[in-house]
């Protein structure tokens, strides 16, 4: 398992492998906006002091897990924290050693730019309890939690595409 840093030449096997996340994840009812994807990968990749996209490559099988993370600071601090953007491995390949060195690899990238923590979000609500496994086994501290709603609008859009699938 090889871990490098994306490159604008990667962007299509990035698209193909968010399509994937975006499909698995809670977000797969939202339609996926490929041009906005596309100006974010750009926009991320513009800015490689700031921002990183670290991907995760089999011999065989290709691109199989990216993480996407930001180095800011904290609303009432100039602190530099390190924040993922989204972090996946695919279905496929969780349990390889490719969520582990992304992590990693990620960690060290944040160090370099004087971060003073990581911060890695769940909110795609994919396999929540192996992914808490793995970042506690990774030293990492719980400290909070994502919780979602789903508005009158959006229960009315699932009810009409229901009606209109059907």
């Amino acid at each position: 398992m090889k871990i490098r840093l994306a490159t604008p030449s990667d962007t299509d096997a990035m698209m193909q492998l968010g399509l994937h996340m975006h499909q698995e994840s809670r977000f797969a009812p939202y339609p996926m906006a490929q041009g906005k994807v596309r100006e974010s990968v750009q926009q991320i990749l513009s800015e490689p002091k700031a921002n990183c996209i670290l991907l995760a490559e089999h011999d065989s099988a290709g691109l199989v897990g990216m993480l996407a993370g930001c180095v800011t600071s904290l609303f009432f601090t100039d602190v530099l924290i390190a924040q993922d953007r989204w972090f996946y491995v695919s279905k496929e390949h969780r349990g390889s050693p490719a969520a582990l060195k992304l992590l990693v690899a990620f960690r060290r990238w944040a160090e370099n730019r004087q971060a003073r923590e990581l911060n890695i979000n769940m909110s795609v609500d994919i396999d929540q309890a192996r992914f808490n496994q793995f970042m506690t086994h990774m030293d990492f501290k719980s400290c909070g939690s994502n919780f979602v709603l789903p508005l009158a609008l959006v229960k009315r859009e699932q009810a009409t595409h229901a009606m209109t699938s059907t």
